[in-house]
């Protein structure tokens, strides 16, 4: 008998009107094995689920050409991997420099040098969005120069191709499968051609690295032309940017933190960006929390942070050993466009050092 993901193939290829009544609700599994032959019928099976979210068979129609591309899995499962070898039974490897390194080799000075004059270059449209949206400068710029070195690296992989393919391997089938079903619907909703659908290996797009979920939750129009292009037009990537970050809690009277040291020993337990570890600059002082560098910047930063009487976590990416930070929400803001302790101090520390360069927030 006939499966359902190829009867419905059979009625999208055929065009019929009725295809709606065939399409799998967002719940519908793929019951066949996760081989190379049943790639084709696979791809039928996620237009299926596109179809019960109300894409089109149109638009499903057009979408032909949908490959399996080694590489996303090889590239998918060496993060996987990475991940493995950190085994959770056993206690973590001491690492005091973790961070040190990481910022040394993802913001350089020359980094730095390009970002002030990409600023100059581009500060209309930076100006348009920090004005509408509330996010200062400095991040709109540090997030697009470490997403997409300014623009300069959005991929060239077909979107469709790698999201099929990487939910076809299974092992993030979940995350993968909906991002195709979006993906159709930015198709849908001509906010692309296919043939421009271009990004990642994992299928983050445009100058902002979006997933299609971000795309249609936070991609905005900038410049009001109706479209929102975050692969060639600055005013929409910055405004996409802002937008994602004053959508989910950005506040432009803080900065993102500061570094700190402790000059009394601190349970490891006291660190973290739960809600129940927050407390007020006075209470991490009481606890031995103090400013590591008392330069004037710092000290703006931690007056602005104490005059707000902001809410503060203490932050120790790489635990007991490492470098302490004690961060406003506007970090775990961060967190949420990437959860990595070492994107969002990155990101904090990018968009100081391109505030103090550029002389200007």
């Amino acid at each position: 008998m006939m499966n359902k993901a190829v009867l419905l193939a059979c009625m999208i290829l055929a065009g019929c009107s009725s295809t709606q009544q065939f399409a799998l609700n967002e719940n519908a599994t793929y019951d066949k094995p996760r081989q190379l032959h049943n790639f084709d019928d696979y791809v039928q099976f996620l237009k299926a689920k596109a179809a019960g979210q109300g894409v089109s068979a149109s638009t499903l129609n057009r979408q032909n050409n949908i490959r399996y591309i080694q590489k996303a899995v090889d590239l998918d499962r060496q993060q996987a991997g990475r991940a493995a070898r950190r085994d959770p039974s056993k206690p973590p490897v001491i690492n005091p420099n973790g961070v040190t390194n990481y910022l040394n080799r993802v913001l350089t000075q020359n980094k730095v040098d390009v970002a002030e004059r990409r600023y100059w270059e581009q500060l209309p449209a930076l100006e348009n969005a920090s004005k509408k949206l509330g996010v200062q400068k400095s991040y709109l710029m540090a997030l697009w120069g470490m997403e997409s070195s300014f623009g300069y690296y959005q991929g060239n992989y077909d979107v469709l191709s790698v999201l099929a393919t990487l939910a076809f391997d299974g092992r993030r089938e979940a995350l993968f499968s909906k991002e195709f079903i979006n993906a159709m619907k930015m198709l849908e909703r001509d906010h692309i051609q296919r043939e421009k659908m271009l990004g990642s290996w994992a299928g983050a797009m445009g100058q902002t690295q979006f997933m299609p979920t971000s795309y249609l939750t936070y991609a905005a129009d900038g410049n009001n032309d109706g479209e929102k292009d975050i692969w060639k037009n600055h005013y929409d990537v910055f405004a996409s940017i802002a937008t994602y970050l004053s959508t989910v809690g950005w506040d432009d009277k803080l900065p993102w933190g500061v570094e700190v040291t402790l000059i009394q020993p601190m349970d490891l337990n006291e660190s973290g960006i739960e809600n129940n570890k927050k407390r007020k600059w006075r209470d991490w002082q009481n606890k031995g929390v103090a400013l590591k560098h008392n330069s004037a910047k710092e000290l703006e930063k931690l007056t602005a942070l104490s005059s707000q009487n902001a809410d503060l976590w203490l932050v120790r990416p790489d635990k007991e050993a490492g470098r302490a930070f004690l961060v406003s929400n506007n970090y775990r803001t961060l967190l949420n466009w990437n959860r990595s302790n070492y994107f969002a101090v990155s990101i904090g520390m990018f968009a100081d050092r391109i505030q103090q360069q550029v002389g200007t927030k």
